[in-house]
């Protein structure tokens, strides 16, 4: 990991010093460059970073420069991409000032260049509509796009499916995913010559009202790896899932995650699918997509949150495979969606869940007995902290399906 080190020994609050130190996040900015007069007059898609710690270290910080200046030019289509770091002035030798370009070079795209005409060479050369993949679901966007907010330019989205196997796209993806480093926590770079990933990209089409050319831009892209299942099936486990932040809170992740379930549900390989390590974030949205998909299944069904056995429910969700832990999420969302708080069948509902998790935590407990016991040791817990754990973890639960429960309850019909 790359590491900051040129001011160690310094006292935090030394004014001096302070001139000599920036805030990773404040000073980076990515620039999307669309055409050479939008390049001219400084229009550009521009964002931040919102982490820079496998970049420059847990401090997160760049030191050794006066009013410093990062920026990341990306061509929006190809990613090709160009750093242009600038600064007013560089600390005495006396100290040692971060190399800036060593500590990103391994995080930037391969072939990046540091030389502005060789970039605009670059955008000269820049193919606007190039699209990987087979295209598997297209959706308009209601909000005006930001590149022509004046004109009420809407864009269009397309969600493919790409093909590992071709060279060109590979090339391609390794620089995109360089974006995740600065997003993603612990982020890293797949084996593109591992056959069993699958990559959706989405793409943002504009098309300019004046010369009636169309833009085509890669924003966002989810990875999944096969996994297998016995005896001769799949378990897809979603790796990586990324939105550009200037095209967050526009629908598009929920139409990714969408079009990328409804592919693998229609994979007969397929047993189940799950996720690494969601974010909170993406667990709500995960929640919602899940909760309306179950919901109007059931309703054609005609099976009912609460009138219908828990085993009826489990079966309409086992073939729209979602993984068991899921399940068992979405129906407490569907049934505390169904739930008046003011009445006692909420209070048994609580009860249900806290229940659940305490049998959960009884069986990993004899588990860690029994593991304790083959090792020759012994495990105490007071009876008190096991109850404090237990309930800490019911509360924290609650408190986090309610949140889904009420994005649940706007959206359904």
């Amino acid at each position: 990991m790359a590491s900051c080190s040129g001011y160690n020994g310094l006292k935090s609050d030394d004014g001096e010093m302070s001139f000599y130190r920036k805030d990773a996040l404040s000073v980076v900015t990515f620039k999307i460059v669309y055409n050479q007069e939008a390049y001219k007059k400084k229009h550009f898609l521009e964002f931040k970073p919102t982490m820079a710690h496998q970049i420059f270290g847990e401090s997160e910080s760049v030191f050794g420069y006066r009013s410093l200046s990062i920026a990341l030019y990306f061509l929006h289509n190809s990613c090709n991409c160009y750093v242009d770091v600038k600064s007013s002035g560089r600390i005495s030798s006396l100290y040692k000032a971060d190399n800036i370009m060593e500590n990103m070079n391994s995080w930037l795209p391969e072939n990046f260049t540091t030389d502005e005409r060789k970039f605009l060479e670059l955008l000269d050369k820049e193919k606007h509509d190039l699209v990987f993949g087979s295209i598997l679901a297209e959706f308009k966007d209601t909000k005006t796009n930001q590149l022509f907010r004046e004109k009420q330019v809407h864009a269009t989205y397309k969600i493919t499916l790409c093909d590992v196997n071709d060279e060109s796209f590979k090339d391609f993806h390794r620089r995109f995913e360089t974006f995740i480093v600065w997003y993603i926590d612990g982020a890293n770079f797949i084996d593109l010559e591992d056959e069993r990933w699958l990559i959706f990209y989405v793409y943002e089409e504009i098309i300019d009202p004046e010369t009636k050319r169309s833009y085509i831009t890669p924003v966002g892209f989810c990875s999944v790896y096969k996994f297998f299942a016995y005896p001769s099936n799949i378990r897809p486990r979603i790796s990586q899932f990324f939105i550009l932040p200037s095209h967050q809170r526009r629908g598009i992740g929920k139409m990714l995650y969408g079009t990328v379930m409804n592919k693998l549900r229609d994979m007969p390989e397929v047993v189940d699918v799950t996720v690494e390590e969601p974010t909170t974030t993406f667990q709500r949205m995960r929640d919602l997509d899940d909760c309306l998909s179950i919901h109007h299944a059931l309703k054609d069904t005609k099976v009912y949150t609460i009138t219908s056995s828990p085993k009826k429910i489990y079966e309409v969700m086992r073939k729209y495979k979602i993984c068991k832990k899921q399940c068992q999420r979405i129906y407490d969302i569907l049934l505390g969606s169904e739930t008046s708080k003011k009445n006692e069948e909420y209070r048994n509902y609580l009860n249900s869940i806290k229940k659940r998790i305490s049998a959960d935590a009884e069986r990993e407990s004899r588990g860690s007995k029994r593991l304790c016991n083959v090792e020759g040791l012994t495990l105490k817990m007071e009876h008190t902290d096991k109850n404090g754990l237990i309930e800490a973890e019911y509360k924290k639960y609650v408190d986090d399906i309610e949140q889904s429960i009420i994005s649940f309850k706007k959206y359904k019909k």
